[in-house]
């Protein structure tokens, strides 16, 4: 197996995942962004989950369901991420199965972005195996619409929830707990630490973490100018700047950057604005070191100043959206440019320029990751 073709699986699994994230990402900043009368659009006017009382007749209702989309988008996304890597190795047959278990790999086991990648290659390489059985003409018509799906499903389903996803779980929840541990000590500290974890896998594991750490903080201390808010804040700005970074490098060094990655580092500007992180993934794939590194320092530096400052924003997500209510918005879109263009900065530096070969290969090569 060569590597040219496991980051060929990933980029595709990635072209799969972003569209979900931007739909998600957008359509809950716009939820957060808005009150009606008075009362935040969260809180549905009809409880449960029985939809078919909404009326669209209602502001309300209507917002509320843009939410329920931003919340269970996510947690498609890496149903989507899981599926796109399954059928990229075993084509169409990969589908259904790398989808199924992916769904669980989001929201209900909090494995995130590494399991699901994981199981997205156990799918796909399970599903080429069981392709390649000689089975009687009568059952071969039964492949794709029964077989594959059901063997594949069983077989993701065993090994992810009896192998793969405690341990996963486990270390996700003690790294947690260790970055709430910290906000006894300097804020800075606190803010870096957390900004370092969103800029680090990008929508991964480790991000999803450090973001549910801000949002436990935020749940002891919701006051607007306490550490809650604040690391609200942090997680924000920290997962905004790696995108609006890589855009910035684009500008500022657009000789190292080719057709193909100029149109997706432009189109990670808006992206990194409504806090979609996972616009950077591509470059990721393509150039780890230096970006998840550039990516890192200017979103530790932007969550650091921001913490240290008491710059609080009483939401979860919306990016730029949810600016207008931090308690000190000047300094809110201080913090978040400096931490961008010391991304940008750092990135545009340190990146080589591509080769002809590298140049020629995307002239012919294409994986259907123009964002």
């Amino acid at each position: 197996m060569k590597f040219k073709d496991l980051r060929k699986h990933v980029l595709t699994g990635i072209s799969f995942l972003i569209p979900m994230v931007v739909m998600a990402g957008i359509l809950g900043a716009f939820q957060k962004m808005y009150k009606w009368d008075g009362v935040p659009l969260s809180e549905p006017t009809i409880k449960g989950l029985n939809y078919s009382g909404y009326s669209i007749l209602k502001i309300s209702d209507y917002f509320h369901m843009l939410g329920e989309m931003n919340s269970n988008g996510f947690n498609w996304a890496y149903a989507f991420l899981c599926a796109g890597i399954a059928f990229s190795i075993s084509d169409r047959p990969g589908i259904v199965p790398g989808f199924a278990i992916g769904y669980f790999a989001g929201g209900p086991t909090k494995t995130g972005f590494v399991g699901a990648m994981l199981m997205g290659f156990v799918v796909g390489y399970f599903v080429n195996w069981v392709k390649s059985w000689k089975l009687p003409k009568a059952l071969q018509g039964l492949m794709p619409v029964l077989i594959i799906p059901v063997l594949g499903t069983m077989f993701a389903t065993f090994l992810f929830f009896g192998v793969l996803m405690k341990p996963l779980s486990l270390l996700m929840i003690a790294f947690q707990k260790w970055i709430e541990s910290l906000s006894t000590g300097s804020l800075f500290v606190v803010g870096a630490v957390i900004g370092a974890c969103m800029g680090f896998d990008m929508g991964g594991p480790i991000n999803k973490t450090a973001s549910m750490a801000a949002n436990a903080l935020y749940a002891d201390h919701p006051e607007i100018d306490g550490i809650g808010a604040a690391a609200e804040t942090a997680k924000i700005i920290g997962g905004m700047t790696p995108a609006i970074g890589m855009g910035l490098a684009a500008i500022i060094a657009p000789k190292k950057f080719t057709e193909q990655q100029k149109n997706a580092a432009y189109t990670c500007l808006p992206m990194g604005l409504c806090f979609i992180t996972e616009g950077v993934l591509p470059f990721v794939a393509e150039d780890p070191i230096r970006v998840v590194g550039s990516c890192m320092v200017g979103s530790a530096v932007a969550s650091g100043l921001a913490m240290a400052f008491g710059v609080g924003t009483p939401a979860s997500h919306g990016g730029i959206l949810v600016m207008p209510m931090s308690n000190k918005p000047l300094l809110w879109v201080l913090c978040c440019a400096i931490g961008s263009v010391i991304t940008g900065v750092l990135y545009a530096v340190l990146k080589r320029e591509p080769s002809k070969e590298e140049v020629k290969e995307e002239e012919v090569v294409d994986l259907d990751i123009d964002f």
